[in-house]
């Protein structure tokens, strides 16, 4: 009996010590909660795709800018200026069918002819603490690689 309680509490100790080194909510991975987050400012640096394939650095003379909020609030701004204010989320989901699922970003937006509200699919090919990977998933994707922008900055400055 005491032998049995014994070996009951080492691999109870042992159990605890392995699930102790799993990954949790704030692993890197971990888009909502983790360090790294797409919550925050960021400026489109380089865009492109379609039918070329061919990416393309902004223009300087084009700041385009995406503001992520924790509260799931979403603002687009253009050389400074607000022209778009909406709603984010973050979803898993496959971005072909039979392949794994990825992280998608939905902006839900009214930017339509009739005002209607729908959601601009985005998927996050990669998301690093300094840059932001989006694709638009389809046959001619369109994708954009954004930069993080640190601190106070133009397009959110009042």
């Amino acid at each position: 009996m005491l032998k049995t309680l014994r070996i009951s509490l080492l691999l109870a100790a042992t159990c605890a010590s392995l699930t102790s080194c799993q990954k949790t909510a704030g692993s890197e991975n971990d888009f909502e909660n983790g360090p790294v987050t797409v919550r925050g400012e960021w400026r489109l640096a380089v865009s492109g795709g379609g039918i070329t394939g061919k990416m393309d650095p902004v223009p300087a003379s084009q700041d385009i800018r995406s503001v992520f909020g924790p509260d799931s609030t979403y603002a687009e701004y253009l050389n400074g200026k607000l022209t778009l204010t909406s709603t984010f989320r973050l979803a898993t989901r496959p971005a072909y069918q039979g392949v794994p699922a990825m992280t998608v970003l939905l902006t839900k937006s009214y930017n339509s002819p009739s005002g209607q509200a729908y959601y601009r699919v985005q998927y996050v090919t990669e998301l690093t603490p300094n840059k932001l990977y989006l694709t638009t998933g389809t046959g001619c994707a369109i994708n954009s690689e954004y930069v993080r922008v640190q601190a106070a900055s133009p397009a959110t400055a009042p």
